[in-house]
């Protein structure tokens, strides 16, 4: 498994590459500087690159003003948008770019379930040719119900997933996220087919593994009886200006090594 840090801050980045992470996941607009120029593109991506890890994906998809679902979504202008955005992140080298923009496919009140239900699975077939002209996947993340109201579980990921019919686009399980709605093995499971990115984070309070108890070990052992053995990006609190920074990111990627050996015996 290789692991990395949600970060687009080339401090954090320098130290997480001196403990052992392998990469790092982006914030999405910080990087591809959507509506602004080439030169602003590669400058933002020279300065996350400063810290000395390759950028392999990418969170936050999606900007304000982009919305999903209801009567006031525009397909037409989210497709020219993924556009730009994924060009650039195919030009420096990231594989999966992570969609959870949790508020812009929130279901408006009044709006039918069923029919929001077909405005996401139609957006998704839109982005998946947008996707695979440029060899970048899109990574559908479920969220805790207490942050969205269309796709929070593993299994309901990986339907959507499976109605867009497309190599390009898949699903991801969060730990956070999982463990917040109380999910079990059987959600990832429907997923094994279409899963292309893990998230993880302490399951209580959203921090970096390691910094409160939290036993990651039966998450791994889902993911190795599925044959899942790609990525995983820690998105929980990332320690800023303490003086500690070098010796909890060591402590993270050394739990998460230590539950993913014991995971394997």
């Amino acid at each position: 498994m290789r692991y990395a840090i949600c970060s687009s801050d080339p401090a954090q980045i320098s130290d997480a590459r001196g403990v052992g992470f392998d990469y790092v996941e982006a914030w999405a607009p910080t990087l591809t500087r959507p509506g602004e120029s080439e030169a602003a593109f590669e400058d933002a991506a020279a300065t996350i690159l400063r810290g000395g890890l390759p950028i392999k994906s990418v969170n936050g998809f999606l900007v304000k003003g982009l919305v999903c679902i209801g009567p006031d979504a525009d397909h037409g202008k989210i497709a020219e948008y993924a556009d730009e955005v994924l060009r650039r992140l195919a030009k420096v080298g990231v594989s999966i770019c992570v969609f959870g923009s949790g508020w812009a496919r929130k279901i408006p009140d009044g709006w039918p379930r069923e029919k929001a239900e077909e405005q996401f699975a139609s957006l998704l077939r839109r982005l998946a040719p947008i996707a695979a002209s440029h060899g970048v996947k899109i990574a559908i993340e479920p969220l805790r119900v207490a942050e969205c109201n269309l796709v929070n579980t593993v299994d309901e990921g990986a339907r959507f997933a499976h109605a867009a019919a497309s190599p390009a686009i898949g699903s991801l399980v969060d730990f956070y996220h999982w463990s917040q709605n109380g999910e079990t093995a059987d959600t990832i499971l429907v997923a094994k087919d279409c899963l292309l990115h893990t998230h993880v984070a302490t399951a209580a309070n959203r921090l970096m593994p390691g910094l409160e108890p939290c036993d990651f070990t039966p998450f791994f052992r889902i993911l190795h009886s599925i044959g899942y053995d790609a990525r995983m990006s820690i998105e929980g609190g990332i320690p800023n200006e303490d003086p500690d920074r070098v010796a909890k990111f060591r402590r993270a990627v050394e739990t998460l090594r230590a539950a993913e050996l014991a995971a394997r015996q």
